[in-house]
Parts: C-alpha cells; sequence; structure tokens
C-alpha cells in the first residue's frame, strides 16, 4: 500500500518590495479560458540541490513546504537519478532522453566554449512544439551560447534567463536573446525567474504549454535577498534554498489562480547531487563523484486525477525518462532515428507499476562509472584527492547491495560474482557503442589567444 501524507499547504511568500524586479513582456489576453485535452506540464530543475535538501526527504534544518506539497499531493521517487554528476551533461540528458555521451554533451559548457548541444538533437520542447504546445523556459540553460545552441533554437518559442552557471561570466540575464540586466541581480534571481513564470502561465490558455524552469540556485556562490537572509536554519544555503522553495510556491499559486492545476503534470528534480555545502542524505559522494550522493537527486511529481496523492514508490528512474514520458501523456512523437535511453515512467507514476528500466548507467564524461539494476550497484570508478582510481583496471570493482545497504560502505562483489560479471558485460557492451563518442574536455581556464568569451548572439 503506498503511504500517504497530510497535505500541507503552507507556502513562503516573497516581500512586495521585492516586485519591482525586472518583468518578462507578453501580450496577454484579457480572459483566458483553459484549454482541454493533452495535459500542461512544468519541470522543475534545481541546480546543485542535494537528495536529503528538501523537508520531504528528512531535512531538519531546511524548511520546503511548497516542494514538498508537489509530493505530498502527487508521488516521491526515492531512486531517482540525474543523466550525469555534473550540470550540462545532466540537462542534456534530461532534455533529450539519451546518456549525454551519445549528443557529444558528457562536459561541462564554460563560457569560452564555442559548442553546445547539436542542432539535430531533438528536445523535450521540440517535441511539444511539434505537437501543438505552446513552450518557454525560464532560468538556466547551460548548453551553449550561440545562436545555433541557444533556447531559442532548440524548441523554446521563449527564453527568460541566464547562459550558464552563475560562477561564470559574464552573467547577464536574457529575454529571448536581448539582455535586460548587466549583471544578473542574483538576490532577486529567484523572484524573477517565479516572476517570468507566472506571467508565461497566465498568457494563454487556448494551448496546452510546456514550461522548463531551470533553477540557477543553489550552485555557488549564493545569493539571497536582505529581506530573505537569517530566515533558514541552515544559514545562506538553507536562506536560498527556502527562497528558492518560495519562488515554486508562487508558481503552484498560478496553477490554482488559474484553475489549471488538475490538468499539470508538474515535475521537480535537481540536475546533480550536492556541491560543498547541502545534504546527500544518507548516501555516499556529492557532485562530480560517482557514487550514489553524486547521481541520487530528489523527485516529486503531481498530476491531479491521475498520480494518487502521497504515493512513495522506490523504482529506479532518472531523467532521461521525462522525454519519453512527456511523449507519452501530450501525444507527441519520439523520434525513430536515434536511440533513445529514457523510458516511459506514466505506469510507475499514476499505476505503481516497476520501472521500464533492467539497467542503469553513470557517466562522469567519457566514462561509464557506475551500473546498477533494481538490486546491485557496481562501481568501476572513484576518486581519491585529485587521483582518478579505475577500480576495474586493478581488479577491484566495487559491487554495493542497496537492498542492504544503500550507503555504499561495503562491497559484496565476492558473494555475487555472477551479478558482478552480468553488469561488467552491459558496461563493456555500451562503451562498445558508444565509443566513437568519445571527445576531450575543454579546460575551465579561458585561453588567452582571442577565443570570444560569453554568448554571441545575432538579432
Amino acid at each position: 500500500m503506498p503511504l500517504r501524507f497530510a497535505r500541507w499547504t503552507t507556502a513562503l511568500m516573497f516581500c512586495a518590495a521585492c516586485a519591482a524586479s525586472p518583468a518578462p513582456t507578453f501580450t496577454a489576453q484579457e480572459k483566458p479560458t483553459a484549454h482541454s485535452g493533452p495535459p500542461n506540464i512544468i519541470i522543475i530543475l534545481t541546480d546543485d540541490l542535494g537528495w536529503g535538501d528538501i523537508s520531504l526527504n528528512g531535512s531538519a534544518l531546511i524548511k520546503t513546504p511548497n516542494i514538498d506539497r508537489i509530493g505530498q499531493e502527487g508521488i516521491q521517487l526515492t531512486d531517482f537519478y540525474a543523466g550525469s554528476n555534473v550540470c550540462s551533461p545532466s540537462r542534456a540528458a534530461l532534455l533529450t532522453g539519451r546518456y549525454p555521451i551519445r549528443s557529444g554533451m558528457q562536459h561541462v559548457i564554460f563560457p569560452h566554449s564555442q559548442d553546445g548541444l547539436p542542432e539535430e538533437e531533438i528536445t523535450i520542447s521540440e517535441m511539444l512544439k511539434a505537437a501543438g504546445y505552446r513552450t518557454g523556459m525560464v532560468g538556466k540553460w547551460h548548453l551553449g551560447h550561440t545562436d545555433e545552441h541557444w533556447p531559442t533554437n532548440h524548441g523554446f518559442d521563449w527564453f527568460y534567463g541566464v547562459a550558464y552557471s552563475n560562477d561564470m561570466t559574464p552573467f547577464d540575464l536574457y529575454e529571448g536573446k536581448q539582455i535586460i540586466e548587466s549583471p544578473a541581480d542574483q538576490p532577486q534571481l529567484s523572484l524573477n525567474y517565479a516572476n517570468a513564470a507566472r506571467e508565461f502561465i497566465q498568457e494563454d490558455r487556448e494551448k496546452p504549454f510546456f514550461l522548463y524552469y531551470a533553477e540557477t540556485f543553489p550552485h555557488i556562490p549564493l545569493f539571497v535577498s536582505d529581506e530573505r537572509s537569517g530566515t533558514s536554519e541552515a544559514g545562506l544555503y538553507g536562506d536560498v534554498v527556502e527562497t528558492l522553495d518560495a519562488g515554486i510556491g508562487i508558481l503552484l499559486d498560478t496553477l490554482d489562480s488559474a484553475d489549471i492545476s488538475d490538468n499539470t503534470l508538474i515535475i521537480f528534480t535537481s540536475d546533480n547531487g550536492p556541491w560543498f555545502e547541502g545534504s546527500a542524505g544518507d548516501f555516499r559522494g556529492r557532485k562530480g563523484e560517482t557514487h550514489e550522493g553524486g547521481f541520487r537527486v530528489p523527485f516529486l511529481a503531481r498530476w491531479p486525477r491521475h498520480i494518487p496523492a502521497g504515493t512513495i514508490s522506490h523504482e529506479m528512474a532518472m531523467n532521461i525518462d521525462l522525454l519519453p514520458t512527456a511523449a507519452a501523456i501530450s501525444g507527441g512523437t519520439l523520434p525513430t532515428d536515434r536511440i533513445i535511453d529514457g523510458r516511459d515512467l506514466t505506469d510507475l507514476l499514476t499505476a505503481g507499476a516497476p520501472s521500464p528500466h533492467d539497467l542503469l548507467f553513470f557517466f562522469d564524461g567519457n566514462d561509464i562509472v557506475a551500473a546498477r539494476d533494481t538490486r546491485f550497484r557496481l562501481v568501476l570508478n572513484t576518486f581519491y584527492r585529485t587521483i582518478s582510481v579505475p577500480f576495474e583496471y586493478f581488479g577491484a570493482a566495487l559491487l554495493f547491495d542497496l537492498e542492504k545497504d544503500p550507503q555504499e560502505s561495503f562491497s559484496f562483489i565476492r558473494e555475487y560474482p555472477e551479478d558482478a560479471d552480468r553488469l561488467k558485460s552491459a558496461v563493456q557492451a555500451l562503451r562498445s557503442e558508444v565509443s566513437e563518442n568519445v571527445k576531450q574536455p575543454i579546460s575551465h581556464l579561458a585561453p588567452d589567444d582571442g577565443t570570444l568569451i560569453g554568448p554571441q548572439l545575432t538579432e
């Protein structure tokens, strides 16, 4: 039987003094009417938020009532994974439904990078736009910053946000391709995003919409408005998380006031595990690492009358599954000319079905560093100080029993050699399949050779 939670509707609200933030421009209908047909879809992606950073997953010092509400009124997946342990690859995996190495997006984009998500990749936004959705993105893109790679060239009708992570420069706020704030006012950024999302939702209700809401925080450096400073028990990091939670409250209130909550699937997750602050819960590792804490992230979804309220599932899934899931519930068409690694989660979310995956693979750049099935997780590589430790080449791969030891403290490869061999064989098969996609990352330091830095956009 699924566990049930009491509904918790308390919402943290932003201060009225913050309302002067730069707002997006729309031409709104005076009396919009709700569409009938396929559901609206909202995907909320936070940046570096750990599995244990929301109160629904046990956070004692950070209060996230609005985020929690999504799971309390829908489903919580405890075994959900980001498509990578770092930013750009994870976002590529989410939007394309493919392991990031397949799109050549296995490495982080920097302001001096000249590449990005290839034009030929098909994103959730492109698929849903073709299915009759209006599409918008709010927040952090981080998949390339030339005309070819910009969000509006990947299926988004409208973009309001930033090019990449907030520790990179120049860090400007854009609407479309126009800079509207330089540099972006980071203490007000979460409020700006929430206001922009509210306007997008309210703009036109004759068609279903897809909104990709990609928060900048809690990626460092951390910023919060004066009015919200010191409000959390978890220091500045907690203030930032509770502020973005309040922004999500604005989204939920907007759906309620527009009377479209029942026809909206809203998903909340993170792009990877926590970095230098934050909590991975009881799981080993953090952002950039190969253990569970680098990949396992929160996942909550709400779709009234379709997803039973208060459900908890321990079935494994990954952000590559969001594209085929969106296709299934929208009537969109999955591309058939390429491998889609993700699987449709509709039955898992709505009917308690088992995971559609027999295996999931975990990439660190070009390398498959781990694989798991419903019980075991094979780890082939880890990090010690500045050294990458390739366990398998030392004949010492680790096999963790996630049922007995989810903290990945003890290897059981001696006890289950056949399971280890089965996972190793699957890894070798996928390595062979993607071997031609291997490419070298660029340095995080900009070259001193006249390379252009930051977005290069034309009108």
